[in-house]
């Protein structure tokens, strides 16, 4: 993932805190919770991204022409492969 949960779980808490103290969210809910439900969809996209990158690297290893990878030409190829796939897969990246 990009982030950790940890950083995800604080940044998480800081838009509920936020919510909630400015009155945009009127809930009798506990803090945590309103936290849960912001912090799950965002981990639930990075870990379809984590998934999207893992199914890429096994299709790229399998290519027989695959350029090195962390050169240029494997990041550039890997990106491309990745819009197309989620494009495909109708995911928002």
């Amino acid at each position: 993932m990009r982030l950790s949960e940890d950083r995800i779980s604080a940044i998480a808490y800081k838009i509920a805190f936020e919510l909630v103290k400015k009155r945009h969210l009127k809930t009798q809910k506990r803090l945590n919770q309103v936290t849960a439900w912001i912090e799950r969809p965002i981990i639930d996209h990075f870990r379809a991204e984590d998934s999207i990158d893992d199914l890429i690297r096994a299709d790229m290893a399998k290519m027989t022409t695959c350029p090195p990878e962390g050169s240029f030409e494997y990041q550039a190829l890997f990106q491309k492969k990745k819009e197309d796939y989620a494009r495909k897969r109708g995911y928002q990246l």
